[in-house]
């Protein structure tokens, strides 16, 4: 059996996300020889590393938005809002990964997509190159120890070619197999930095909540027809929060991920989001882009209440106007009212997530340093060279 011998393989450095406060960009080489790939389109920059001489040249125009998708508007924060006026249940979810990537990672995005594709294709080769050598390996041992040998000493000086050469393919595709991993390293300031740090200790505060809810549709409620205290009805489905790890992305820490039951998981890396879908698209998006809304709500629990959540009142499952029971059902019973904590991600390029936590206080804590965060990469000064 013969082997390919694909030589097309394109090798793919280590990749540096710099964050600053123009936006963020990738740096894609090393020193002397680099390519930036950023908001002012695809540069690449030669020069004698510690001359100071060098030279930049812009391969393509500057990148500019896309028109922002609009979409449905997020529920506002105050509960008692009328936000929705169907009857019908609203879904919650964002639009497609494929128009959700921030536009001035969408070169970075595509530059991953490639390295992804690269190695999956090394990967099938390395398996043809594998099954080859095991198959002529096996062929040459059987051949060499038969009585019959002198018979076979054509195909046997073949083989004995053949398996060296096949050792020497999968050597060689398993080091193109490493180099198509896109090494990520976050230049950022000190400042950010710390913020990041702060942002890690309240996810690990708020994965603890004793329930998490992923709020999946909502509509408004009719309290006089329904007899119910609560404004609004909502579709939630419990989810974990986690560490996670992608193929996409190798990066020294572990993402902060948030399960979403009715579309893509969210990791948020230093300075990113990375939202992938199951048939291998993904979308990055720059954290400045996202708006998470927080507030504290009371909620009408009719199942169990968490271990850490605080009561703060009791209604009715069947309520008057002004609180009291309503006594035409003789079988109403007394409900609790808990505290729980709202978030709200949102970005004017689609994404509409809600989540739901039975701690307010830790949910609050996040929203503080998401938002604190945020602003602290905003405020970077420029870091890492373009």
């Amino acid at each position: 059996m013969g082997l390919r011998f694909r030589q097309s393989f394109q090798l793919f450095p280590g990749v540096r996300l710099n964050l600053s406060g123009s936006g963020i960009s990738a740096t894609i080489g090393m020193p002397g020889a680099s390519v930036n790939v950023g908001g002012r389109g695809v540069r690449s920059t030669v020069g004698i590393p510690g001359s100071g001489l060098s030279y930049t040249s812009n391969l393509t125009p500057r990148s500019t938005p896309s028109p922002a998708y609009r979409p449905g508007l997020a529920p506002p924060i105050n509960p008692s809002v009328a936000y929705w006026q169907s009857q019908q249940m609203r879904e919650i979810n964002s639009a497609a990964v494929e128009s959700l990537t921030s536009h001035g990672l969408i070169e970075v995005r595509d530059l991953i997509a490639q390295a992804r594709t690269q190695r999956t294709e090394i990967a099938a080769d390395l398996t043809e190159a594998q099954g080859v050598r095991d198959l002529d390996a096996a062929e040459l041992d059987r051949r060499s120890r038969s009585l019959f040998r002198f018979l076979y000493k054509r195909r046997i000086a073949e083989l004995q070619d053949s398996v060296p050469e096949a050792e020497q393919e999968i050597q060689r595709l398993t080091e193109w197999q490493q180099s198509t991993h896109v090494d990520v390293s976050f230049e950022t300031s000190p400042t950010a930095q710390k913020a990041y740090g702060a942002l890690v200790r309240a996810f690990e505060s708020l994965r603890q909540c004793a329930r998490i809810w992923d709020i999946t549709s909502d509509r408004i409620g009719n309290r006089v027809v329904e007899r119910s205290y609560a404004s609004r009805t909502i579709t939630r489905t419990p989810v974990t929060l986690g560490y996670a790890e992608s193929d996409l992305i190798r990066f020294e820490g572990r993402a902060m991920r948030f399960q979403n039951v009715n579309g893509e998981d969210i990791l948020i890396y230093p300075g990113i989001a990375l939202m992938p879908r199951e048939d291998g698209a993904f979308a990055l998006i720059d954290l400045r882009d996202i708006d998470l809304a927080f507030a504290s709500m009371q909620f009408v629990e009719d199942e169990a209440v968490p271990g850490d959540t605080q009561v703060v009142g009791h209604t009715w499952a069947k309520v008057n106007k002004n609180g009291s029971p309503d006594l035409r059902f003789r079988d109403n019973y007394q409900i609790p009212l808990c505290l729980y904590g709202r978030m709200v991600f949102t970005t004017s390029g689609g994404v509409e997530e809600e989540y739901q936590f039975s701690n307010a206080a830790a949910a609050g804590e996040f929203a503080r340093a998401f938002g604190a965060y945020r602003s602290a990469l905003a405020a970077n000064p420029a870091a890492g060279a373009e």
